[in-house]
């Protein structure tokens, strides 16, 4: 069965063709991480002239899972710090309305 929400999508990641499949609100999202990844890959080929396919793939794997690593931990922090206030926030509206 065809799900109207999905579709297929070809992107060039790196001079190599992949094809996956996608939900369609996705697809302008998805398009401009293509578009930054490719811009990122011209840029490293030029200034790194020496390094192979594989080497170039890998030196960019892992900006990317540092960069996600980075703002997970800063959204997890940010998110024990806002469930913080939540709870001292609910405390007080607590106490507010239990001493009326």
């Amino acid at each position: 069965m065809i799900d109207p929400e999905k579709q297929q999508l070809t992107l060039r990641i790196a001079e190599e063709k992949i094809v996956t499949v996608i939900l369609r609100k996705d697809e302008q999202s998805l398009k401009k991480v293509e578009k930054e990844i490719n811009a990122l890959w011209e840029k490293w080929n030029l200034i790194h002239p020496g390094r192979t396919k594989t080497e170039l793939l890998a030196m960019m794997v892992f900006q990317y899972a540092k960069m996600y690593h980075d703002v997970a931990d800063k959204s997890r922090k940010r998110e024990a710090e806002l469930s913080g206030f939540i709870k001292e926030y609910e405390g007080k509206m607590d106490e507010i309305l239990l001493d009326v």
